[in-house]
């Protein structure tokens, strides 16, 4: 995936930048939704402050790899989330391996 979402925006004196996002689970908007998260940008990396599910289900694999794809176009090198089981919270930290490393530059030297 190559396509990027822009964090900044400028309209005439202004730079406009997302930092924080709501994410719901819905195929329309303006539906009821199964599942919400809010996510804050710091930096080149992502934090899922929250996840809310309806009837407590887990969020998924699929939706899992949701996140890992938006944080990929956002430009993001990581992000980090909490993962509560048993009523333990356990903080997880993903790497978004295709944004780690720039890409390098060929130089041609004398």
């Amino acid at each position: 995936m190559k396509s990027s979402i822009s964090r900044f925006t400028q309209m005439d004196d202004w730079i406009f930048e997302v930092k924080m996002v709501r994410a719901l689970r819905v195929q329309n908007y303006g539906d009821p939704y199964t599942a919400v998260a809010t996510l804050t940008a710091n930096g080149d990396q992502m934090y899922i402050d929250s996840q809310l599910t309806r009837e407590a289900e887990d969020f998924t694999r699929q939706d899992f790899m949701t996140f890992y794809r938006f944080c990929q176009a956002l430009e993001m090198k990581s992000f980090h989330y909490d993962k509560m089981k048993n009523g333990v919270r356990h903080p997880r930290v993903v790497d978004i391996v295709e944004n780690l490393h720039a890409p390098r530059s060929v130089r041609l030297v004398k």
